[in-house]
């Protein structure tokens, strides 16, 4: 696996320790700096096929709540006029 080294300042560490220590809070997570970089890196590389999966997925769940609906409107239908 490639390794990269970079050179940060102690301001900029700093201030990605800050949105680390944020992000750790508000997700109930440990990760450290270098942790939280690999992960927003990842993420980055993942960008348009996450956006592409959660757009199927958008789909596939109009499409069945439709079809649940369809169900329940025919079901509704037929359940009122046994009723008549």
């Amino acid at each position: 696996m490639p390794t990269f080294t970079i050179d940060l300042t102690d301001k900029a560490v700093a201030a990605l320790k800050a949105e680390v220590d944020r992000t750790n809070e508000n997700q109930g997570t440990a990760l450290t700096v270098q942790q939280w970089i690999t992960l927003h890196l990842q993420e980055i590389a993942i960008a348009a096929q996450f956006t592409a999966a959660i757009d199927q997925l958008r789909k596939q769940a109009e499409t069945d709540a439709q079809a649940s609906l369809e169900t329940a409107v025919k079901t509704t239908r037929d359940q009122l006029l046994a009723d008549l």
